[in-house]
């Protein structure tokens, strides 16, 4: 499977997304993602729900921010269809929450300055 099946338009900037995907995946224990090339997908195997997995994200430039796109390419024999759907979700989940958290919920003090908020 080489197309992306969960895609999420994140408001970030490209390298901050980046950073995100690599901090999600070592929260997931994953250590030994590989990414193709400077600006490739990053592939990594990782267990959601119980379910190990190699899965595809990549990380690229949107027509209003950036992409996050991922896929499940190596499911776990058996895996239905929908829990791939689910597994690939979590992982685009994590990283949108994360890029929350950090940026809007606890934004550095200099955005806050900038936005007149301090």
């Amino acid at each position: 499977m080489s197309e992306y099946r969960v895609c999420r338009l994140l408001p970030y900037a490209q390298h901050l997304v980046r950073l995100a995907v690599c901090d999600v995946l070592e929260q997931e224990g994953c250590l030994d993602y590989v990414r193709e090339g400077p600006e490739g997908a990053v592939q990594a195997r990782v267990t959601v729900y119980g379910n190990p997995g190699r899965f595809s994200i990549a990380v690229r430039d949107g027509p209003a921010g950036t992409e996050l796109a991922v896929s499940i390419t190596e499911p776990r024999p058996g895996l239905s269809p929908e829990g791939q759907r689910r597994a690939e979700n979590y992982l685009a989940d994590r990283v949108e929450q994360l890029m929350e958290n950090e940026l809007r919920l606890n934004p550095p003090p200099l955005a806050l300055e900038e936005r007149g908020m301090a």
